[in-house]
């Protein structure tokens, strides 16, 4: 493990505790913790490594920025130079401290020191790709995994919808980044119509229908699961939809009755059936589907948990965008925080978050990812520094779940268009690097 001019080296010896992490503290920085599981059979085979990795810069609470697990593979020969032969080269980026970390995995025979040990540096090139065996040296085979990346707000209307008018692209400064996914995710905070009438309330956005010719063209799947999908009416959410449909971009979260709007959209990357979910929980609820009537899911926590468990028989892995928080508050409150616990534990991989216009912590539980806020992302009209700082959420998932995440920071400008930051755009291209 390396920050800077300061290296660290984690021993771990197996056991069947997932709660008894080793861990080191990198350059008073990075907290890196590390637990080697057996099976439960042979107490001294590795069966699974957890990494996860956290920052302990400011007093209080670690802000967790990422978390690995790979299957136990085979140890290197005794003498044999090291080299991470479990998780290659890795790179973790805190935006609070402007550094890096970059660290690798390897199995070790108890007790063996291979050459190179204390002088492996994980800043220098890579070796060749890593072939993982099984225990009975027999390869094995990569599973099907897809790499996704979570936007948080997109409104296309007043700045945005200027820019787009103007023959330009507001997504233009990330568009690059966002190719690099296999699934791009994005709450639409606004209504795509020509139709409607502007119900009474303090703020309402409704995009030009041109506008979806820019989106699909860099998001792959929209959430209408927020406090916006109303504000033009019924009439006008129903064109939306029925444009949604016509341009082949799949929404989820909303629909034309109560059983549409709580229906997932299942989508197939790499041979992976991925079910999005998503729920509103922010007035006015005079928006809601009904059995007969259009409009968002609402976050009721019986139709959530029977939405996942059913979502769970479709799909690989099981994934709510949640619409809720206090506005402007950098901490999830505890209804939040229940309401995670609850979605976690019915069967769902990660929980992602919007609507506080600002990023929020988050929280393992029973170590899965809960983002709780991505902030803003495509959105003008605000001029404090937290509310146009926003993250994509890089993750990748597996049949066995979330493997690994983190997040990528990015900056608004005035007229709502994201930039991703000068060092988060390096350790993007690095992990792009490493990832081929």
């Amino acid at each position: 493990m390396r920050t800077g001019d300061t290296a660290s080296t984690l021993r771990v010896a197996p056991g069947n505790d997932p709660l008894a992490m080793a861990n080191a503290l990198v350059g008073r920085y990075f907290d890196f913790r590390a637990v080697a599981l057996t099976d439960g059979q042979d107490d001294a085979a590795v069966a699974t490594v957890v990494v996860t990795i956290a920052d302990r810069d400011r007093p209080g609470a670690a802000v967790v920025l990422s978390q690995s697990r790979w299957a136990g593979g085979q140890a290197l020969e005794p003498g044999a130079a090291w080299r991470p032969n479990l998780s290659g080269w890795q790179r973790v980026y805190s935006p609070r401290v402007g550094r890096e970390l970059a660290w690798g995995c390897a199995l070790v025979r108890q007790g063996d020191a291979p050459e190179g040990w204390d002088r492996a540096d994980a800043t220098l090139q890579a070796g060749p790709p890593v072939r993982r065996v099984d225990g009975r040296g027999a390869a094995l085979r990569n599973p099907a995994s897809a790499r996704l990346a979570w936007v948080g707000d997109i409104m296309l209307a007043d700045g945005p919808g200027r820019v787009i008018s103007q023959g330009r692209d507001p997504f233009e400064h990330v568009a690059a980044a966002l190719k690099n996914a296999d699934l791009r995710v994005a709450n639409l905070e606004c209504v795509i119509a020509a139709g409607g009438r502007r119900i009474a309330k303090p703020w309402t956005f409704r995009a030009h229908p041109h506008a979806l010719d820019v989106l699909r063209r860099h998001v792959d799947a929209v959430s209408l699961a927020n406090n916006h999908s109303g504000d033009y009416g019924p009439q006008a959410f129903a064109e939306m939809l029925e444009r949604l449909q016509k341009a082949g971009l799949p929404y989820f979260g909303g629909g034309s009755n109560l059983r549409a709007a709580h229906r997932p959209a299942i989508v197939e990357r790499n041979g992976l059936r991925i079910a999005l979910l998503g729920y509103n929980e922010m007035f006015p609820r005079d928006f809601e589907a009904g059995p007969a009537q259009a409009g968002v899911a609402w976050a009721d926590e019986e139709q959530i948990v029977a939405d996942i468990r059913a979502a769970r028989r479709q799909a690989d892995v099981v994934i709510p965008y949640m619409h809720w928080g206090q506005e402007h508050s950098d901490t999830a409150h505890a209804r939040q925080q229940a309401l995670a616990r609850l979605m976690i534990r019915a069967g769902a991989d990660a929980v992602v978050g919007t609507h506080p216009h600002v990023r929020q912590n988050v929280e393992l539980i029973d170590g899965k990812p809960v983002i709780y806020s991505l902030g803003n992302f495509v959105f003008d009209g605000f001029t404090d520094t937290d509310n146009n700082t926003g993250s994509i959420l890089w993750m990748t998932v597996t049949p066995s779940g979330v493997t690994d995440w983190h997040l990528q920071e990015v900056h608004i400008d005035a007229q709502g268009r994201p930039h991703a930051a000068p060092q988060q755009r390096q350790h993007q291209r690095m992990a792009e690097v490493e990832r081929q």
